[in-house]
């Protein structure tokens, strides 16, 4: 029998005691060297070729406030925190209640291999977490992370368009037109898609499809429409998620003293158009593009030099990418070792069942 949006489980998505793939052959795959490889060539190219005053933006990071630097650094992964409640507040919704303390490690994880990886691999590689490690139905757990990324963006987009109207309501905002038109692109496809999910639209046609895809659509579907309920908490928890993003560039520029030329309005704006920059699966985790960026926002929106917006970027980027590469990597390796340990527990025993029947009869595993 087929499973539905309200009905169990499919049983063709229920998490096993698989082992988890070893960490070295995980991590230095082919893909991944070729992605850093490409993000490393463009820096190179950037660094060589710009016509960026790059020791003066040298001297102005090493005089930055370090006390600032580092609440910015706390405020950046507090934003983690938020992102762990609001996914156990998106899984609850689609029927899997799990602890937030568990799921924020996953997200970090993920986070980690966005940095390596481009085209957003880590969400798919979280969903892969939430099934191996938490026994989330795979699909169902992408759904909820696709629904994630579009309630995002849609208030990225809100709060983009606000602090746009702000900040040039006396100005050309011709500059921000771009990116309107791109957030707002994906904002209407993502609700379109979800839309048409709702409705169930094209069920009969799907139902020609073999039956563990279906199955795993029905679960995927499951995740990603009925976890968008509750959505007081969740835009709460979304709003804090961006503040914690904006509020890490309005410390790294504290801490660079360009506070009386950079206002509120205007690091949030810069802050929002770097989280839409990074959307763009081009280079692992955007680097290079969102650098390049948030530099080029600030001299239009706040006008500082070129050397200021330079050396912001830089050290928001040591925060947002490079900490990322540091901390995440431990994360990603220690969510990896726990898996493991799992999976050879799990082996274990089911290796110890034979010697749980005492009628001399060797023990089988159950086909149902």
């Amino acid at each position: 029998m087929r499973a539905t949006v309200s009905g169990a489980t499919p049983a063709a998505d229920e998490p096993g005691a698989e082992a988890a793939p070893a960490l070295a052959g995980r991590f230095l795959t082919k893909r991944t060297l070729i992605s850093i490889a490409a993000a490393i060539l463009i820096v190179g190219v950037v660094v060589w070729r710009a016509d960026i005053p790059w020791g003066e933006a040298w001297e102005k990071i090493r005089s930055a406030n370090p006390s600032l630097y580092l609440l910015a650094v706390l405020v950046y992964y507090l934003s983690f925190v938020a992102r762990g409640l609001r996914w156990q507040v998106l899984l609850a919704n689609s029927g899997e209640v799990r602890k937030a303390r568990r799921l924020t490690p996953l997200i970090v994880a993920s986070f980690f291999v966005n940095c390596v990886v481009p085209a957003k691999m880590g969400d798919v590689y979280r969903a892969y977490l939430g099934r191996v490690r938490e026994h989330i139905p795979g699909a169902k757990a992408l759904g909820t992370v696709v629904s994630e990324r579009l309630l995002d963006l849609c208030v990225l987009m809100l709060l983009l368009l606000a602090s746009g109207a702000y900040v040039f309501h006396k100005k050309d905002s011709g500059a921000l037109v771009p990116y309107v038109i791109f957030g707002a692109l994906l904002c209407a496809a993502g609700i379109g898609v979800i839309v048409v999910m709702r409705a169930g639209r094209g069920t009969r046609l799907l139902r020609l499809l073999p039956d563990p895809i279906f199955r795993r659509y029905e679960s995927f579907r499951t995740g990603a429409v009925s976890s968008l309920r509750r959505w007081p908490t969740l835009l709460v928890l979304t709003v804090a998620v961006w503040m914690c993003e904006s509020g890490r560039l309005g410390l790294v520029i504290a801490a660079l003293a360009f506070s009386s030329q950079v206002g509120p309005s205007q690091f949030v704006l810069v802050a929002l158009v770097a989280a839409l920059l990074t959307t763009v699966p081009f280079t692992p985790g955007g680097v290079g593009l969102v650098q390049f960026g948030v530099s080029t926002a600030l001299i239009i929106v706040a006008g500082i030099s070129k050397t200021g917006a330079v050396s912001i970027a830089l050290l928001d980027g040591s925060i947002s990418y490079a900490s990322l590469l540091i901390v995440g990597f431990l994360v990603f390796a220690v969510v990896n070792f726990l898996m493991s340990r799992q999976a050879g527990t799990a082996a274990r025993g089911e290796a110890a069942v034979p010697a749980c029947r005492d009628d001399g009869v060797p023990a089988t595993r159950s086909a149902v």
